[in-house]
């Protein structure tokens, strides 16, 4: 059973070229409020993505997973609270891709609709199941998790990545010259 709830709630995936443009959606039992808080806060960003700067106003600096293996450096592109956060996104595995978060009010609830465009099929391996994995943490933060957890590692939902997209020829570890 749960094999078939992972697979329910895989990213999935457009291929432009080379190119890749991700896409998950999630539901979270929170107001928008609360999520985008979580999105957009450094001191809630660093429960489920690590150390954060974030300059709340369009054109503004991000920086995500700082000290991490693939930190990121951004512009914010979008900022409109607390429907739309769209930035630009670099990093060691994708050099000019863009990230949108869009969230739509359903009840008490968020759905939370997530895109990630430009990234390189190759890294589709490290990337995807990265996604998946950071948003189980969110969600396990967003239902009150003392430590949030993801119900799978990164590296057990890789595997389902790769056989149940039949992804060959891209990377499954992170190149040496990157951490």
């Amino acid at each position: 059973m749960h094999d078939v709830q992972d697979t329910q709630a895989l990213g999935t995936f457009e291929q432009h070229g080379e190119d890749l443009d991700l896409r998950f959606e999630r539901l979270y039992p929170r107001p928008v409020e609360t999520v985008w808080s979580a999105l957009t806060e450094p001191e809630r960003l660093k429960d489920w993505m690590g150390a954060a700067r974030v300059e709340p106003h369009a054109g503004g600096r991000i920086d995500l997973m700082i000290g991490g293996v693939q930190p990121m450096t951004g512009r914010i592109l979008i900022w409109d609270p607390p429907r739309t956060l769209e930035f630009s996104w670099s990093n060691a595995d994708t050099q000019n891709s863009v990230v949108r978060y869009k969230l739509i009010r359903e009840g008490a609830s968020t759905r939370m609709i997530f895109t990630h465009k430009g990234i390189p099929y190759a890294r589709s391996g490290l990337i995807l199941p990265g996604w998946h994995t950071f948003f189980a943490l969110l969600g396990s933060l967003l239902d009150g998790a003392p430590t949030p957890h993801a119900p799978r590692s990164w590296r057990e939902m890789q595997r389902v990545y790769v056989d149940h997209y039949q992804l060959r020829g891209v990377l499954l570890d992170v190149p040496k010259s990157h951490g």
